[in-house]
């Protein structure tokens, strides 16, 4: 079937192409007047431990074991994040910033965590902005004061260091991943569309044209005879 021929059958049955995505269209609508955007703030730290400090005879770890714990304390600290003691600290210090409750579930539940290297970053994500950014700032702030109190040391040679690279200083909302969901939609309508389109064309026993005769019947086309008011023409 020729290029012409597939148009020609978009053509007839453009009612249908054009019919889902419309329908898709109205319930993209809806969506986006139901739709309440969350918000995700950031934020970032470094963690490191001191050196152990040894007199000038005892063997003394290199940079590269010290580098190596620098690693570990840093697993353990995700595991620290994730854990209901340091939500619960969380919750405290961010009800205070926001004068509002804030559940230990809810901080469970909105922050996630994830190492780099020595780095440990933080996403906090909330239907209001204000709660994500006051989430991670709680959190910035419990792991730079009370990082090492989380391990149950008490020796001052064992304390952990946590630096803030980045604060999170605000939040952004999701709707970019939101609109992008929305565009496959429309894109997956419209195929669905002129997937109908062909298949009701084919499904459908009525000849279009002197080449539908000709392939339907066998048969030569002697004439064709055009109807007047910009009608179908009439094949005999």
């Amino acid at each position: 079937m020729e290029l012409r021929a597939y148009l020609a059958v978009l053509w007839r049955r453009r009612w249908l192409v054009a019919l889902v995505p419309g329908l898709a269209f109205l319930a993209i609508l809806v969506q986006a007047l139901q739709y309440r955007p969350h918000y995700t703030a950031s934020a970032a730290v470094i963690v490191t431990r001191l050196p152990q400090d040894a007199p000038s005879d005892v063997y003394r770890y290199d940079e590269y074991y010290l580098y190596l714990t620098n690693e570990y304390t840093v697993d353990d600290f995700t595991e620290v994040v994730r854990g209901n003691v340091f939500a619960s600290d969380v919750a405290q210090r961010a009800s205070e910033l926001l004068g509002t409750p804030v559940e230990p579930g809810e901080v469970q539940g909105s922050i996630t965590v994830t190492r780099r290297n020595r780095a440990l970053l933080l996403t906090v994500t909330s239907p209001e902005a204000s709660r994500a950014v006051a989430i991670a700032t709680a959190a910035v702030e419990r792991l730079r004061d009370r990082g090492t109190q989380y391990f149950g040391f008490s020796d001052p040679q064992r304390e952990v260091i946590v630096q803030v690279i980045e604060a999170p200083n605000g939040a952004v909302a999701d709707i970019t991943r939101t609109r992008l969901i929305w565009a496959i939609q429309l894109v997956l309508a419209l195929a669905v569309g002129i997937f109908l389109a062909f298949l009701a064309d084919y499904l459908a026993d009525t000849l279009h044209s002197p080449e539908d005769i000709r392939r339907a019947l066998g048969l030569p086309v002697l004439a064709v005879v055009p109807m007047s008011s910009g009608r179908k023409r009439r094949a005999s």
